[in-house]
């Protein structure tokens, strides 16, 4: 039998851990991205599910936030549930949870179901009948309004499309668009602050062997910060983020 909340249990592995010895926001990524595509599968809305239709799941927005952040070596247990559709996008909540049951962050994220040829969207409506929500999102404002558009923005680093950066079907992976985030800021920037909050908007693919340029306001004395990510030649948006930074723990000893 399905089941309605799915629980999964990740542990933070060295590739996945920060100089810091913490899990860094793009491994948190992966571990949710995992926990949902099983709970998927065991619902039977899974990618294979979907194929067979012709169609296919694309990560479309996603909002988390991370009240404390996982240690090296740490087990962590992803929770997750589906709570609806709106419009064209299917919802799904996630908590991470320490062995002890504190609750270490949470979100909300948005998926589509687009055709496998031309990458259509589809209402996921139909595709859902049979897996009714756990219940309703708590705040899912969060992701189905746009980011307003950001302006002032600086350069920070370019990245060129990378073999590894790639998924399964053949595009950069929503985590990869995280770790760019993160390798756009130095060492340093690094060892004084953390990201306490994400909203990130996957607008447009992007395939092996393109140039994709990162820029960003100045973060706000609230330590919010809008991120875009666009293709150099056009200034084509193809990610948006709104972060918050906070101090890191250590930074006040």
């Amino acid at each position: 039998m399905s089941r309605p909340v799915w629980n999964e249990q990740f542990q933070i592995d060295t590739h996945e851990a920060d100089m810091n010895g913490l899990a860094r926001l793009d491994a948190l990524f992966c571990c949710f991205q995992e926990a949902a595509g099983h709970h998927a599968h065991d619902l039977g809305v899974g990618r294979q599910d979907l194929a067979d239709q012709g169609c296919l799941w694309v990560l479309s927005r996603c909002r988390m936030q991370i009240d404390r952040y996982p240690t090296w070596g740490q087990k962590v247990t992803v929770r997750t549930w589906p709570c609806g559709v709106e419009r064209v996008f299917a919802l799904r909540e996630f908590e991470f949870l320490s062995d002890a049951g504190d609750r270490l962050g949470s979100g909300v994220s948005a998926w589509l179901i687009l055709t496998r040829d031309k990458h259509r969207p589809m209402r996921p409506g139909p595709f859902m009948q049979s897996v009714p929500p756990t219940r309703a999102a708590s705040k899912p404002e969060g992701v189905l309004e746009k980011q307003a558009n950001p302006v002032g923005l600086s350069d920070l680093r370019l990245f060129y499309v990378r073999y590894s950066d790639l998924d399964v079907n053949r595009h950069v992976n929503n985590a990869a668009y995280v770790r760019w985030i993160l390798d756009s800021f130095d060492a340093s920037w690094h060892d004084r602050s953390e990201i306490t909050a994400i909203r990130i908007d996957y607008i447009s693919e992007t395939h092996l062997g393109e140039h994709i340029l990162v820029k960003a306001q100045a973060m706000r004395a609230d330590g919010t910060q809008a991120i875009l990510g666009v293709r150099p030649d056009g200034d084509q948006p193809v990610f948006q983020a709104g972060i918050v930074w906070r101090a890191r723990p250590s930074a006040h000893d």
